[in-house]
């Protein structure tokens, strides 16, 4: 009988420890963890936000904080020892050689100052390969993670992309060198639902082409249930939970696992009554267009972000605004907030011109929830000073009341008291849209424009958030839009759905209607594109 070759070890862990210093002792972050993936192997670690997914990865690295402390009984990647090793040869031979990495947040790992062209180059050409060699790789990369017009936008500017895109960039980035081992930190959180398939079929191929071995970081356990033959949960640092996919999702054994699979959106939809409602919003054939350049001197081409639209939004009502990165989705957003002004067209709230609100006037009528919350934070304030701001800024309560109001936000957003005097850089990702959540609702606004709120959240905190966007909705007749490329969230939350494609409107229809019987070949890619627990049930 043949027995099957057992593919050699990419990484192996035994008892891994991370504590951090805080005020009057110290944090155990990771506390005892052990696993084994193998080459060919992807392997899925799942938890809530500061649960030690990405610290565990970032030990691995050797890209803990500074004043980190880090134990182990075996650290091992891909057949170097990590308890032993130097930094040099850490940073030379292993970091974007043998292991290479997706952080979740783009901007904090991309170079403000240089072309992405330039960075993803580098990439090889500091480890001896030709100019030439490392821009054909560079190109083939960015066209295979789904970023259009590559060779026009290899010398722009990180700002210049939109999230999802800079979230491509740097899948490229990390696969440069073809290394043995790809540690995706929430790699597709930022990406529609199309171009999430294609990444992760991309890494996939990859996968059966190099014998790459894959630990991928999520919240989202539908894309683990899709694309990872192992699964390890973990809780405050600890692994609860650990074996092959299938059988952790069929049939999961620790509370803690169950309830984090109960609360993904299931899609039941609000089944609302269609009923005419007062209009808040109005978009009448706008259009918004940019002008990019080829290169810092290069010729300026015009490119069309919003073509035409219209749509109304109607008092108390959800309108979901989905789309591939790249659509106009958020460029939409932004002129609906009066942020920039359309080229043609009109943008109306309860009947005023959008440009005619003055603005302390219109940031108490609508509120923004950016899709990047490490963008939208300032570092130098604390998390009650963030989210208290706009009360300071329109003079609302005494500061009792202000304080007040910041603490029933936080808990209504998940931010315990220990949270006050944080500020951003000592939080994860989730709990930093957190506070982007809290900021925005601190003013009880008539509208809310969602623009992916719940994108960086685990699945737990985003049912949480969707709760509470819904019972304020109710509460306070509140209007939301909500852009997303999370689908399930769309048939949980929307009452009418809009989709964009390049700019322009292709379908609007009633979300049950829509989901049931889209009309439009895109709306129907969008469909089929949503990962989902089904497949291995």
């Amino acid at each position: 009988m043949e027995h099957r070759k057992t593919p050699p070890t990419a990484v192996e862990v035994e008892g891994l420890t991370v504590t951090l210093p805080i005020p009057g002792g110290a944090l155990t972050a990771v506390k005892d963890v052990s696993l084994t993936l193998r080459k060919g192997e992807t392997l899925g670690i799942v938890g809530e936000s500061g649960s030690g997914k990405s610290m565990t990865a970032h030990a691995l690295m050797g890209l803990l904080p500074a004043a980190a402390e880090r134990h182990a009984e075996r650290l091992e990647l891909c057949g170097h020892d990590l308890l032993t090793v130097s930094e040099k040869a850490l940073a030379t031979r292993i970091r974007g050689q043998k292991a290479g990495m997706i952080f979740q947040e783009p901007m904090t790992s991309l170079n403000p100052v240089y072309p992405i062209g330039r960075q993803l180059s580098e990439m090889m050409t500091l480890h001896g390969a030709a100019r030439r060699v490392a821009r054909a790789r560079a190109l083939e990369l960015l066209e295979a993670v789904g970023l259009p017009d590559a060779e026009e936008r290899f010398n722009q500017y990180p700002h210049q992309f939109s999230g999802g895109q800079r979230q491509r960039i740097m899948i490229a980035m990390a696969l440069m060198n073809e290394p043995d081992l790809l540690i995706a930190d929430e790699p597709t959180t930022a990406l529609d639902v199309t171009i999430q398939k294609q990444i992760l079929d991309l890494l996939k191929d990859l996968q059966r082409r190099l014998g790459l071995a894959i630990m991928l970081i999520s919240h989202d356990f539908g894309v683990v249930a899709n694309y990872t033959d192992r699964v390890l949960v973990m809780l405050k640092g600890e692994v609860v939970e650990q074996g092959p996919t299938r059988q952790i999702v069929s049939d999961p054994q620790h509370p803690y696992t169950r309830r984090l699979i109960d609360s993904i959106p299931r899609g039941s939809g609000r089944n609302v009554v269609a009923r005419e409602r007062e209009t808040v919003i109005a978009v009448e054939d706008v259009s918004r267009s940019y002008h990019v350049r080829r290169g810092l001197f290069g010729p300026k081409r015009r490119i069309e972000a919003v073509q035409a639209v219209s749509l109304t939004v109607g008092k108390g009502e959800t309108l979901a605004v989905v789309g591939e990165s790249g659509s106009g989705k958020s460029t939409l957003s932004r002129l609906i907030l009066g942020l920039e002004a359309p080229d043609r067209g009109r943008i109306t709230l309860g009947g005023v011109d959008v440009a005619a609100v003055p603005q302390a006037k219109r940031a108490q009528v609508v509120q923004p929830i950016f899709q990047d919350p490490y963008g939208s934070l300032n570092p130098r304030m604390s998390v009650s000073q963030i989210i208290r701001r706009p009360l300071d800024i329109h003079g609302i309560g005494s500061r009792q009341e202000r304080q007040a109001m910041v603490r029933r936000v936080m808990e209504q957003t998940g931010l315990t008291a220990r949270f006050t005097y944080a500020y951003p850089n000592q939080m994860s990702g989730g709990q930093r849209q957190r506070v982007a959540i809290a900021r925005a609702l601190v003013l009880r606004p008539e509208i809310v424009i969602c623009d992916e709120p719940t994108s960086a959240l685990d699945v737990s905190i985003q049912a949480q958030i969707l709760s509470l966007l819904g019972d304020l909705r109710e509460e306070l007749g509140l209007t939301l839009v909500l852009i997303t490329h999370d689908l399930a969230i769309v048939e949980q939350m929307a009452d009418r759905v809009v989709v964009l494609h390049r700019g322009r409107i292709v379908e609007e229809a009633r979300t049950d209607r829509l989901f049931a019987d889209p009309q439009q070949v895109h709306t129907r890619q969008l469909l089929a594109s949503v990962p989902s627990l089904d497949v291995l049930r």
